[in-house]
């Protein structure tokens, strides 16, 4: 119990801008027990709740806020949150893949610290479908479920990213090398629990503000498509950059947790317009 506190520990401090004092032990607790990443996004997701409330209480009572606004507040809240650490992963990743030539170059161009075209190019376009897709829910309370879902979601993608992922050599290769397949069963177990507690918080929420509570049908809707399309995403990022780099990295971890949010945001909606 005390060392999975200690890998919950460090990975609050090393994945957002909360600062914990950490010891050699904790570090060593997190590279074992990387399955439990999704309650950080169990974190992330409780403060997007709340942002999400407020502006739904505004709307409905003086009629301020929309959903562009929510998603603006949205992605500032994870890319500030992170320390924009995902965010630099996903730019190195960008660069990695367009460059030209043989691994050797791309993963030259992947350690790079200098941001490249295809850098910014794959950043801009995953932040505009993510800014797209968020302003594409209405002002429903199935934006207090599905937001903060998302951010525990893109985590469960992380560590199938990392169980499938062949280690390197950089500050990630203990993380990667010692999460298996089988944690990425327990990191989705995590997940969907943490999922629950978010739902039923949501739910209080959503009655505090006078607004329905969404019915049961549509949030196992979430949830099974949330958990699908993680999980196959954090699959395809491993198997690319095992391919394309020979290894998965921090950079490419970062990437998965950035790549993963604009298809959850999409195929979530998808679904639930073909239900509601």
């Amino acid at each position: 119990m005390v060392s999975k506190i200690g890998a919950l520990k460090a990975l609050v401090s090393f994945y957002t801008i909360f600062h914990m004092n950490i010891t050699q032990e904790d570090m060593d607790a997190m590279e074992k027990r990387f399955y439990l990443t999704p309650l950080v996004g169990l974190i992330f997701g409780a403060i997007i709740l709340l942002e999400c409330a407020l502006i739904l209480w505004l709307s409905r009572s003086i009629d301020f806020g929309n959903s562009i606004m929510m998603a603006v507040l949205v992605l500032l809240t994870v890319y500030a949150g992170s320390k924009f650490l995902h965010f630099d992963g996903l730019t190195d990743f960008g660069d990695g893949m367009i460059v030209s030539g043989q691994q050797s170059d791309h993963l030259r161009a992947l350690k790079d610290t200098l941001v490249g075209a295809g850098g910014i190019g794959v950043a801009l376009i995953t932040v505009l479908c993510s800014f797209a897709f968020y302003s594409s829910y209405a002002m429903t309370p199935y934006i207090l479920m599905v937001f903060p879902a998302v951010e525990i979601f893109v985590k469960i993608a992380m560590v199938v990213a990392a169980s499938f992922g062949r280690p390197g050599n950089g500050m990630a290769a203990r993380q990667v090398s010692m999460t298996t397949p089988m944690s990425a069963v327990l990191g989705i177990i995590v997940g969907l629990v943490a999922e629950v507690v978010l739902f039923i918080v949501a739910g209080y929420v959503c009655m505090l503000i006078g607004m329905a509570v969404p019915p049961f049908n549509t949030l196992l809707i979430i949830l099974i498509v949330g958990t699908i399309v993680s999980v196959l995403v954090g699959y395809l990022m491993a198997r690319t950059a095992n391919r394309v780099f020979g290894m998965v990295n921090g950079d490419i971890l970062g990437a998965t947790n950035e790549v993963s949010r604009p298809f959850l945001l999409f195929f979530i909606l998808l679904f639930l317009s073909a239900v509601i």
